[in-house]
């Protein structure tokens, strides 16, 4: 187990640094296996944790873009040899499409995370409370220009929702997303969204999940046919309004779950303290 993959196994949280990456001396390079286009055994930890730093870094992978896909060329191309400069496979070359391919998913998770921080503040708060190893002026422009936007939010003045807003709304709980997977799978959603927004939402759904049953879409629940999606934008903004009535309807029936619940609990204990008081009848 490598330096790094002793940091990990202790847990211990903070910049994300790999000493055994800064120890390389000049030309020096730590050797990683490639299976099936990832990374794994000895110095993977060491690996993804030095993408992190790369697309992490202004001056090589910017924040002020709505989308990975806005992201010059030219960029994209200095960002390899940072990669190779410290690594090496025996079919290092052969795997540069899938090693961008997984900087640009720890990309859109990493603005998944900044989006946390505006979604249950105000916007003095969201400003003022920068993110750790963000520039103050990249924070303010992706705030202004990309999370408060209208084509971000999506659903705003009678137009219908994108399909991220509809994941985002049908997968959150209390007011953010909670699992990794949902986590990952709403930044690939939004980075469509906002890279092909003529995409129509059935579209959006099956270049993510795949083709879509008749009788059951991601993210619409059943009883929402794949037909249906494809139609015209009166029926998007209707299906958006039934999907707020069964959201509404969902939390009206989780607090009267509760409420009946509660009350249960409350018979119980007095039957349980009932019982023990009963004095034993002598045999």
């Amino acid at each position: 187990m490598g330096p790094c993959e002793t940091e990990r196994a202790k847990n211990v949280r903070g910049t994300n640094i790999c000493k055994n990456v800064l120890r390389l001396r000049l030309g020096e390079k730590l050797k990683v296996t490639f299976y099936q286009n990832q990374v794994i055994g000895q110095n993977h930890t060491s690996f993804t944790r030095h993408l992190g730093l790369i697309v992490h870094d202004r001056n090589m992978c910017p924040l002020r873009v709505h989308s990975w896909m806005d992201i010059e060329e030219h960029k994209l191309e200095h960002m390899w040899p940072v990669v190779t400069e410290k690594f090496d496979s025996d079919d290092m070359n052969d795997q540069r499409d899938n090693v961008l391919q997984h900087m640009r998913k720890l990309w859109n998770n990493w603005r998944g995370s900044l989006h946390k921080n505006v979604k249950s503040k105000s916007l003095h708060e969201v400003l003022k409370d920068v993110p750790m190893g963000v520039d103050k002026s990249d924070w303010e422009w992706l705030v202004k220009e990309h999370f408060l936007s209208e084509k971000f939010k999506g659903g705003k003045d009678g137009n219908p929702p994108n399909m991220a807003t509809i994941f985002f709304e049908t997968h959150k709980k209390g007011n953010e997303l909670v699992e990794p997977e949902i986590v990952e799978k709403y930044a690939e959603i939004h980075e469509l969204v906002q890279s092909e927004p003529s995409l129509t939402n059935i579209e959006v759904v099956e270049r993510c999940f795949g083709p879509q049953c008749k009788s059951h879409v991601v993210g619409f629940g059943g009883g929402i046919t794949t037909k249906e999606l494809k139609g015209g934008t009166t029926s998007k903004a209707a299906l958006w309004e039934d999907l707020k009535t069964t959201r509404k309807g969902k939390e009206s029936l989780q607090k009267r779950m509760d409420i009946l619940e509660s009350k249960y609990e409350h018979l119980e204990n007095i039957v349980i303290h009932q019982s023990s008081s009963v004095p034993s009848i002598p045999s």
